[in-house]
């Protein structure tokens, strides 16, 4: 037993050595291994910031006025008597550090928009200058029998910094009213301000050799390092890391439909990811021919008799066009609540068609409209754009092809359709507000204005004028006469909807539960309302 314990005394003696060798041996390699790192942190020196602004050009600050649009047309429009055939006159001054470009009255605008100029002008500015102060005032020209005058209707001014490439000022990265977009109290104006760039990228030397990492010879508006479909240059300007990889066909930040890859297709239509934006392509229907009475052979309503009679018709000579009026009266309503709209009608290269004119128009029904849905409406722009035809008849937002999205509109633009709309007091201005008004409520049907959202959309059954009658809304078919555009705000009382509330500018790209095909029945479920 004694024998025993002695040799058990001995494996724990030999463990206790062995263990005391162990951590002994650790403790020097870990001294040594640190005495090594410290030495090659002390020996590996931090990367020093390269500070220069421009060494490989010469440095100066470009701005670009992309596009000006006048404000307050809607006010105009609703006024009696013809003032709202005076276009306005503007131009824009440009200061740049103190130093004055007043354009010339011979390139002044005459008109509510100027749609998408993209007019660059630059200055020199001092070798490796920080930052500069720009400041933009749009001024209005008014001529007089002697003389004319001019008054600045609005004003701001922004800091440009040569290191980072972004400004500072009455318009910020991410505020409210978009990045490059100011919206005064009379006039918004879209621009956006560069520097000169050795590699055309877009991105500023600084930015390149001290955050990014990138090569400030080699041009990165094309180079997409994480693979995710997008280049660095435009990552880098909306705030994403060019080398991190995101779902860019998914992301939507300001929920207006277009995913960051369409947003960025759309770039030189000033899309932006985090303001949302509406697009519409619009063509139109050949002018209507005028023949409104024409000759029937048949019989007589009393006497059996087969002889010629006079007829009237739909052919009434009507224009079938989107007026400049219209759409500027569309565009700032969507403006006063945060949403811009624009509209291709040519100036974007995809709309401005006209198709052969029938006297019924194009119906769903048809399929004549799918026609042209399928091979007039580019493909790459179904998820981006609404597709709007001005025709002779019609009026509806329905789906044109499997997909079932609510993305075609028609609206008719007759002289039938404009004595209804204007209460029987027809006149070029009234029919302007008419077609504004049709086009808004159409299009709220691509927003989810449907008949599950309210109902009080489109209902015209026994009863419904008084039911909804505080649902004040060009959705309601009981106030198109009474000149309203506007959705309604849900604060009317009972029967109320809060249209602008619940607006999915998305709905347009989604499959719709509704199905307002041939057969369709108001009656059934989900919309059970009274027939008739």
């Amino acid at each position: 037993m004694p024998r025993k314990n002695s040799i058990t005394g001995l494996k724990i003696m030999l463990t206790i050595i062995i263990a005391a060798i162990l951590i002994t041996t650790s403790y020097y390699i870990y001294l040594d291994f640190n005495k090594t790192q410290k030495k090659h942190i002390e020996e590996t020196p931090e990367k020093e910031i390269d500070d220069r602004i421009s060494p490989l050009t010469s440095q100066a600050v470009f701005l670009e006025i992309s596009r000006i649009r006048k404000k307050g047309i809607i006010d105009i429009m609703m006024k009696p008597g013809i003032s709202w055939r005076k276009k306005p006159t503007f131009n824009y001054i440009v200061i740049f550090d103190g130093y004055e470009w007043k354009m010339p009255p011979e390139t002044d605008f005459h008109t509510w928009d100027t749609d998408y100029i993209h007019r660059e002008f630059f200055r020199k500015v001092k070798e490796e200058q920080q930052q500069t102060t720009i400041e933009i005032r749009i001024i209005e020209r008014e001529k007089h029998l002697s003389h004319t005058t001019e008054k600045i209707m609005d004003s701001f001014s922004v800091v440009y910094d040569f290191r980072y490439g972004r400004w500072t000022g009455d318009d910020s990265f991410n505020d409210t009213d978009g990045y490059g977009h100011y919206n005064g109290s009379h006039y918004e104006i879209w621009f956006d301000i560069h520097q000169t760039d050795y590699d055309g990228d877009g991105i500023p030397y600084w930015i390149e050799v001290n955050v990014l990492g990138t090569n400030p010879h080699v041009d990165d508006s094309k180079l997409d390092p994480d693979n995710d479909g997008i280049p660095t240059a435009w990552e880098w300007k909306w705030g994403y890391d060019p080398f991190t990889w995101n779902n860019h066909t998914y992301l939507d930040p300001d929920n207006d439909g277009l995913q960051n890859i369409e947003e960025y297709a759309m770039a030189k239509w000033l899309a932006n990811p985090y303001h949302p934006d509406i697009y519409i392509e619009v063509d139109f229907m050949e002018k209507a021919p005028f023949k409104p009475i024409q000759i029937k052979i048949e019989k007589g309503r009393f006497l059996p008799i087969i002889r010629p009679r006079l007829v009237k018709t739909r052919l009434d000579g009507h224009s079938h066009v989107f007026w400049e009026e219209s759409q500027q009266m569309l565009i700032e309503k969507f403006n006063e609540h945060g949403i811009t709209v624009h509209i291709d009608d040519g100036c974007m290269g995809g709309g401005g068609e006209f198709l052969p004119f029938m006297e019924s128009g194009y119906s769903q029904e048809s399929g004549i409209i799918g026609q042209y849905y399928k091979n007039n409406f580019a493909d790459w722009r179904k998820g981006i754009f609404r597709y709007v035809v001005i025709g002779h008849g019609g009026g509806w937002c329905h789906p044109q092809d499997f997909h079932h999205y609510y993305d075609c509109i028609s609206v008719p633009s007759n002289h039938m359709f404009y004595i209804k709309q204007t209460g029987f007091s027809i006149t070029p201005r009234t029919q302007r507000i008419a077609q504004a008004i049709a086009v808004m409520h159409e299009l709220g049907h691509s927003c989810g204005f449907n008949l599950t959202h309210c109902g009080g959309v489109d209902n015209m059954t026994k009863g419904s004028k008084e039911v909804w009658k505080n649902y004040k809304s060009c959705m309601n078919y009981h106030y198109f006469s009474k000149r309203l555009l506007d959705y309604s705000d849900g604060s009317h009382g009972e029967n109320d909807c809060d249209d602008w509330g619940t607006i999915d500018l998305a709905y347009f790209q989604r499959p719709s539960i509704e199905m307002e095909g041939i057969g369709f029945d108001v009656g059934a479920p989900p919309y059970n309302r009274p027939r008739g």
